[in-house]
């Protein structure tokens, strides 16, 4: 699996290695700024990032260094959770109160709380960065994840989480897309069992979280054709039998949800562009505009021209 962002620092705090450092930190989405203390001169640190489809895992060591976060953070979509593997402190500011942590075994972190953190001594840890869209949340969980952290270390999903880190962390440079794609399932997967601890699990919570892993991965395809159920079950870890099983009784199969989220954006196109109907066809992954024109009438029961038309829009020259 590639690395995305591998920079290692060691010199005066001005120099371009240390500075490079920052930068990777912030790209990393773990700050918007990034300073060190002048009165050590120095600093040391090491930053790997692997990517996990829409989950990182970061591997962070580094002397004592402070970061901010803004306001409309991208920081502010991602749940962090972090596997400590050197004992340090951090002074951590949220909202319009600080306190000082001793930060052991392992910490969740909200992106949208925190505005700034202080690394006090010299620490190391594996984070992993999850989008929260990948997540069943509700108002109070990410402070259900934290109290469940503290209060119950010794939960079975977050030793199996750690282990599993660590384990990424080692091997990633090995991992395969396939194999990648079964980790990002299984991060997401035991953080949701943490959360289910505290309270009643929704019974499709896991089902739902793949489903919408699938669709924006099957956006992210549209415009190259159809995506093969294999292709999707095969990036996301999981057998075309259980790919086909997470649609039942949801009212589409998986062909009629890629049909539906084509003809989605190609709808979108016809209303808020003056695009030729062969332009939106073959944006969207249709084999021709014939095509396209079949698959609009038969779901709008007009073609693209005449719902252009009702919503008070024309084509150009070469629409149907």
């Amino acid at each position: 699996m590639e690395t995305i962002g591998k920079v290692h620092a060691d010199g005066p705090i001005s120099s371009a290695s240390v500075q490079s450092w920052g930068n990777a930190l912030i790209a990393s989405l773990l700050a918007d700024a990034v300073w060190f203390p002048l009165e050590s001169g120095t600093f040391t640190g090491r930053l790997h990032r692997y990517p996990l489809a829409d989950v990182s895992v970061i591997n962070l060591e580094a002397g004592p260094f402070g970061t901010r976060w803004g306001r409309d953070s991208p920081a502010a979509h991602y749940i962090g959770v972090s596997v400590n593997t050197r004992e340090f402190t951090e002074r951590v500011t949220f909202g319009d109160f600080s306190e000082h942590l001793i930060c052991q075994q392992m910490d969740v972190w909200d992106g949208a709380l925190v505005s700034q953190a202080e690394v006090l001594t010299p620490m190391a840890q594996i984070t992993a960065l999850i989008p929260k869209r990948a997540l069943p949340l509700r108002g109070a969980d990410t402070a259900a994840l934290m109290g469940e952290i503290s209060e119950n270390p010794t939960h079975p999903s977050l030793q199996i989480l750690k282990s599993l880190l660590l384990g990424i962390s080692a091997e990633a440079d090995r991992l395969n897309a396939a194999a990648a794609a079964a980790s990002r399932n299984a991060v997401v997967e035991l953080l949701i069992s943490v959360l289910e601890t505290r309270r009643p699990r929704s019974s499709l919570a896991v089902n739902d979280g793949m489903r919408l892993s699938i669709g924006q991965w099957v956006d992210d395809r549209l415009s190259l054709g159809s995506p093969s159920p294999a292709e999707a079950a095969d990036a996301h870890g999981i057998s075309v039998r259980s790919l086909h099983r997470l649609y039942t009784g949801t009212g589409e199969t998986f062909g009629s949800m890629v049909r539906r989220r084509r003809l989605e954006r190609a709808l979108h196109d016809v209303v808020a562009t003056d695009d030729m109907v062969q332009t939106i066809a073959m944006r969207w992954g249709y084999a021709d505009a014939s095509q396209f024109i079949s698959d609009f009438k038969r779901m709008l029961g007009v073609t693209p021209s005449a719902y252009r038309r009702a919503k008070g829009r024309r084509w150009s020259a070469a629409g149907a």
